[in-house]
């Protein structure tokens, strides 16, 4: 997958916006062969509108290059070592929930060390709580990535005809909503938050939050 950062100069785009462009693995090679000018000529015409946005992209170079795997652990732990984050479950970025589910596991791991009688307990637990949330951010992202990367336009298509009506059916907002903010917790259920997690959240509203424009600009390859 291609991701390019938006230089932060820019209005339009906000500054600290990402552009991704994915390829596959086995047509990397043929990208980098064709040169940069090839690529922005099929971008501006996919996306004439662009065209000053990447006004500043010469060189390969200035795109970070990187690569996802989906990956499912049998065991999360042995002995003294666990599995946290990706390692335990890395998965495709199309659910955008890389940095939440391991921000979840470490929680998780926090309160079953703190609460366990034994470190093989409290990592048996840790394990089984997890695994009992992500594997359906695994399913749907696995389930995701070819209608979100396919290059025929009739499942692109499809995919949009599909969506918009689905976002409206009883409860598949809701659904919706908790996949993308990380509570869903199997086909039905929900991850509960606990009430001061939530009003903590309420006051560090938008006002407080502000977005980095430092980094570089990005280019990921998908498997």
């Amino acid at each position: 997958m291609a991701c390019c950062r938006w230089a932060a100069a820019r209005t339009t785009p906000p500054a600290g916006s990402f552009f991704f462009w994915s390829l596959r693995t086995d047509a990397f090679a043929q990208w980098e062969a064709n040169g940069l000018a090839a690529w922005l000529d099929e971008l501006h015409r996919l996306w004439p509108e662009a065209c000053d946005v990447f006004a500043h992209l010469t060189d390969p170079a200035q795109l970070a290059h990187a690569r996802y795997r989906d990956t499912i652990m049998k065991t999360w732990h042995r002995g003294r070592v666990v599995l946290v984050g990706d390692c335990a479950h890395a998965m495709s970025p199309q659910l955008g929930q890389g940095v939440n589910m391991a921000l979840l596991d470490a929680e998780a791991l926090t309160a079953t060390l703190r609460d366990a009688a034994s470190m093989e307990t409290a990592l048996q637990a840790y394990q089984r709580e997890r695994r009992a949330h992500v594997w359906i951010y695994q399913l749907w992202s696995r389930w995701l990535t070819p209608v979100f990367q396919s290059e025929r336009d009739a499942v692109a298509k499809m995919r949009d005809l599909a969506f918009r009506p689905m976002g409206r059916m009883p409860g598949g907002r809701g659904q919706m909503l908790r996949v993308l903010t990380g509570t869903q917790r199997g086909l039905v259920g929900r991850l509960g938050l606990e009430e001061e997690f939530v009003d903590a959240l309420g006051s560090a509203g938008p006002a407080n939050w502000s977005a980095s424009s430092a980094g570089a600009d990005a280019v990921e390859a998908a498997d």
